[in-house]
């Protein structure tokens, strides 16, 4: 049930954020990392996979929604757990040279774990800080995503810290 839960406000959260649209005629970006998720409701840390769509609502304002999923697979094959990790944000650039720019998002979203687990799942408030430099047709970005994630019985921390590319 709870997992339906996180699942209907992911939804919620999308369909609610899905007409705004662009008020200039910059194209939506997509990017593509890997990421290192350690979590403290679950006492582990894996590797993982992120995936993001923006869409710029000005200059340097974007909305974003994006998926990643993390494998806690350092324990062995027959105690692998998942997490997926949905998440809509809104996301502030400074730009603070020519060839690069820093920027700030925060957001909403869920933790899902699945596997050989018994951690909660939740809804999670995340802020985050990243960098992104400029190449001739796209970006390469690091980004540390800090998370409350709200379970039943107690908040805990999800800590994302990613790399990779935005088209």
């Amino acid at each position: 049930m709870r997992r339906l839960s996180c699942l209907l406000l992911f939804l919620g959260l999308t369909l609610s954020l899905a007409p705004a649209q662009a008020q200039d005629d910059r194209p939506s970006r997509f990017g593509l990392g890997i990421q290192m998720l350690g979590s403290t409701a679950s006492g582990n840390v894996g590797p993982g996979l992120h995936f993001r769509a923006s869409t710029p609502l000005n200059s340097d304002v974007s909305l974003a929604l994006g998926s990643g999923l993390t494998g806690f697979i350092f324990q062995g094959r027959d105690q692998a757990a998942f997490a997926l990790d949905p998440q809509v944000s809104a996301i502030v650039s400074f730009s603070t040279a020519r060839a690069q720019n820093m920027y700030v998002h925060a957001g909403a979203g869920a933790y899902v774990p699945f596997g050989d687990t018994n951690t909660e799942s939740g809804p999670t408030f995340n802020l985050g800080v990243g960098q992104a430099w400029l190449l001739d047709e796209s970006s390469l970005f690091v980004e540390f995503n800090p998370g409350f994630l709200v379970g039943q019985e107690s908040t805990t921390l999800v800590l994302p810290i990613r790399v990779g590319v935005i088209l």
